[in-house]
C-alpha cells in the first residue's frame, strides 16, 4: 500500500526547504540599501573598512548618492524608498564635516518611480536627470532653489524606458549613456546618443547601439570622471544579482562611430560579513560616496 509523505518528510524535500527558510529569516532581516561615505578615497585604491555608513530608518532605503557641494557643505542627493509604497523619490542628505546627517529632506516626488539623481551644472544653473522609466523618457529638472525646489524642464529623449542615464562632455560633445529595458531586463544593454548641448532634445544614438551587452558590465553606476587623461565609466555587474559589483572601465574609443571600453578594476562585496552588493560609486570635493545592500534585523 502506497502512504502520503509526512508533513515533515515534505518539508525537508531540498527543492521546498531553501524557500522556507527564507520565509522565516524575512520576517526577522531586511535586505536594506544604505549609503557609506569616506574621506576622498580613488577607486584604485578602496577598502570597506574605510567607509562609515549612514543608515536610514528601518521603513526605507537610500541608495544611488550623488554629491554636491554648495556654500562648503556637503550634500547627498539620493533614491529614498519607502517600503510601503515601493515608489522611489529623491532626498537630500545635508552633511556636517565629520560627515554625520544634519537633516534629511525630500526635494523631488513623483507619481512615478524616481531615482539615480544625476547632477549636473551648465551656463551656472544646476540640473537634474532622475531616473523616470517608468514615465517613458529621460526627463530633465532644473534647480530654482537649492536644494530643494525643482521644476520640470523638458523631455531629453521620448518613447524609451530608460535606467540610470549619465551625461559626459568629451570632444566637444555631449554624451548621454543609458541602460534600456529589452526583453523585461534593465541589466545588460548600453546605449548611447549624442548632442552639441546637454539641453538638447534632438539626440543622436549611437551606430553601435547597444556600445555594451554585457550583464557584467553595461549598466551605469555613477558619474563619468577623469583619471590621468582617461575617462573612467563605472558600471554595475549584475552577473551574481542585481547591483552586484562594481567594475571601473576606462574609455578607450569614444566618437561618433567607435566605443571601446576596457575593465580598469572591480569592488566586489567583502568575502565575509552581511554586505551582498554594492552598485554606485561618485567622489568629488575630498569625499567618496557608494551605496551597499545590507542584511540587516528588522527590530533594533
Amino acid at each position: 500500500m502506497q502512504t502520503k509523505p509526512s508533513f515533515i518528510s515534505r518539508l525537508t524535500k531540498p527543492h521546498l526547504l531553501p524557500r522556507i527558510l527564507y520565509k522565516i529569516s524575512s520576517y526577522f532581516f531586511i535586505n536594506q540599501w544604505i549609503i557609506l561615505i569616506a574621506p576622498n578615497t580613488g577607486y584604485e585604491s578602496m577598502a570597506w573598512p574605510d567607509f562609515k555608513p549612514l543608515i536610514p530608518p528601518p521603513d526605507r532605503f537610500w541608495a544611488d548618492p550623488f554629491i554636491w557641494v554648495y556654500e562648503n557643505i556637503s550634500y547627498l542627493f539620493i533614491e529614498e524608498l519607502l517600503y510601503s509604497t515601493q515608489r522611489g523619490r529623491i532626498a537630500c542628505l545635508t552633511l556636517d564635516e565629520e560627515m554625520n546627517i544634519r537633516s534629511n529632506q525630500v526635494v523631488l516626488e513623483r507619481p512615478y518611480h524616481l531615482s539615480y539623481p544625476f547632477l549636473f551644472e551648465h551656463n551656472g544653473r544646476l540640473y537634474m536627470i532622475p531616473e523616470t522609466r517608468e514615465n517613458n523618457g529621460i526627463e530633465l529638472y532644473r534647480c530654482t532653489r537649492f536644494p530643494d525646489q525643482w521644476e520640470f524642464e523638458k523631455t531629453l529623449i521620448s518613447n524609451v524606458r530608460a535606467v540610470d542615464a549619465t551625461l559626459v562632455k568629451a570632444q566637444g560633445k555631449w554624451w548621454l549613456f543609458a541602460n534600456m529595458e529589452e526583453g523585461g531586463s534593465t541589466w545588460d544593454t548600453l546605449h548611447l546618443y549624442y548632442a552639441d548641448h546637454p539641453l538638447s532634445d534632438q539626440w543622436t544614438p549611437h551606430s553601435l547601439n547597444p556600445i555594451v551587452k554585457d550583464i557584467h558590465a553595461a549598466r551605469p553606476a555613477g558619474r563619468i570622471f577623469e583619471e590621468n587623461g582617461s575617462l573612467i565609466r563605472p558600471s554595475q555587474d549584475c552577473s551574481v544579482r542585481y547591483g552586484y559589483a562594481l567594475n571601473f572601465n576606462r574609455i578607450v574609443s569614444l566618437t561618433e562611430t567607435d566605443y571601446i571600453e576596457v575593465c580598469e578594476q572591480s569592488f566586489k562585496p567583502p568575502h565575509q560579513g552581511n554586505i551582498l552588493a554594492v552598485h554606485t560609486f561618485n567622489n568629488t570635493a575630498g569625499l567618496t560616496v557608494i551605496d551597499a545592500n545590507q542584511r540587516r534585523r528588522k527590530f533594533w
